[in-house]
């Protein structure tokens, strides 16, 4: 899907209040059970819903017919074993860029339907969507989800994923990359589906993480975060990473390749106006971007309605000349702030995967294997890069899922 037929479904969205941005979410079905009457509050603010339950056979369409729909590839997948409840999850969390503020985050927990009560976990942190609602906690809008929880739950393990600040049924602006509060959702959602399973009568018996895109930055911060404050993580897999914003953003800048994706353009537009608005930073998003593009991309990270003609998909078109400049960049506000954007700089202890597809039209090779690349030299062996063919951004995904459960099923 280009660019532009991207946007003008994100504006479509934004005109009737539908989140719907690409042709695989409307294949989606209606819930196949009833909301609950109210949400049930458990401890420290945290509530649950249940919002659907999708049994064997809708999971296995997911893994047959929608996912390669959306990824644009056929891959092999276990079919499904149990059916699975979903629950949105709404609990209080903070904004460490701006003193701990207190907010409210959601997120999704779905759960295997079976006798069991003690089943291992999966936090898959998302990739990049225009839509606000296409997230974990809105299942049917969120094609990665879906096949996450047919692949996942669907046998067995508990899933549960953060919408980030600024999604879902959040009131915060986007927080796009802001490394300290994707860190404080993930964790704080791994800390509420816990309180939630406890209500349930359940618990997990290991933790693992995977995400793909936007997802695997997520992922890598927030196993920074656990490992941090001693949370225990089994093993963690990421898919089309960029670990280093820095590196990633001077790879578009400066040295283009053929293959680059027209929409990394969005990417510089939800990057900047999250900063500005997360490190209170005004006039940010005005400094890097060119006169002639700064309200329509105003627009469109504030959901607003907008011409998604006017969008350009050319970077020269969108940053003003100056940042073009390697030094300007990184003396600049915002390249600073970029250069603070990476997740695999500490001595990492925990097993972890790197998957990178050789054609990802976003992540080049390198930034895919710059995680082990980085341990190595410092002689640590815990991450390893693994190709997955010659891929595109969402084929790396696809091709990866059943791989990473695969290594999971064998921690």
């Amino acid at each position: 899907m280009t660019i532009l037929n991207r946007i003008r479904r994100w504006a479509a969205l934004l005109a009737t209040t539908l989140a719907l941005a690409s042709p695989a979410l409307a294949q989606s079905a209606a819930p196949a059970v009833p909301a609950q009457a109210a949400p049930v509050k458990v401890v420290s603010g945290v509530q649950y819903e249940l919002i659907a339950r999708w049994d064997v056979a809708r999971l296995n369409q997911i893994l047959t017919t929608d996912t390669p729909k959306f990824a644009g590839i056929t891959v092999a997948y276990t079919p499904a074993r149990n059916a699975v409840k979903l629950y949105r999850v709404t609990y209080p969390s903070v904004v460490p860029e701006q003193g701990n503020r207190p907010i409210s985050a959601t997120g999704l927990l779905a759960v295997p339907d079976t006798a069991d009560t003690v089943f291992p976990m999966v936090s898959y942190q998302h990739g990049t969507v225009y839509g606000k609602e296409q997230v974990p906690s809105f299942p049917d809008q969120s094609p990665e989800t879906q096949l996450m929880i047919a692949q996942f739950a669907g046998q067995g393990y508990l899933v549960i994923g953060a919408d980030y600040f600024g999604m879902g049924a959040s009131k915060e602006p986007e927080g796009y990359l802001v490394k300290g509060s994707h860190q404080q959702a993930t964790y704080d959602m791994v800390l509420a589906s816990r309180a939630v399973l406890a209500d349930l009568k359940l618990s997990d018996s290991k933790l693992f993480l995977s995400g793909w895109s936007q997802g695997g930055f997520v992922t890598l911060a927030m196993l920074e975060r656990l490992e941090a404050v001693g949370m225990p993580v089994k093993a963690a897999t990421t898919a089309s990473a960029p670990a280093d914003a820095f590196a990633a953003f001077n790879g578009f800048l400066n040295f283009p390749r053929k293959i680059d994706a027209s929409w990394i353009t969005t990417i510089f537009i939800l990057n900047v106006f999250s900063f500005e608005n997360y490190h209170n930073m005004p006039g940010l998003a005005r400094a890097l971007l060119t006169d002639e593009t700064y309200d329509i991309a105003r627009k469109a990270y504030w959901r607003e309605p907008f011409d998604p003609a006017a969008v350009p998909t050319d970077l020269r078109k969108l940053i003003r000349p100056e940042y073009f400049d390697a030094q300007f960049f990184a003396n600049s506000a915002y390249g600073r702030l970029v250069a603070e954007t990476s997740a695999y700089r500490w001595v990492i202890r925990t097993p972890v995967r790197t998957y990178y597809g050789l054609t990802d039209e976003a992540i080049r090779i390198e930034i895919g294997q710059l995680p082990m690349t980085y341990q190595n030299a410092i002689g640590n062996d815990k991450v390893e890069a693994v190709p997955t063919g010659d891929t595109s951004h969402r084929g790396t995904f696809a091709t990866a899922v059943p791989q990473w459960k695969a290594w999971f099923d064998a921690q």
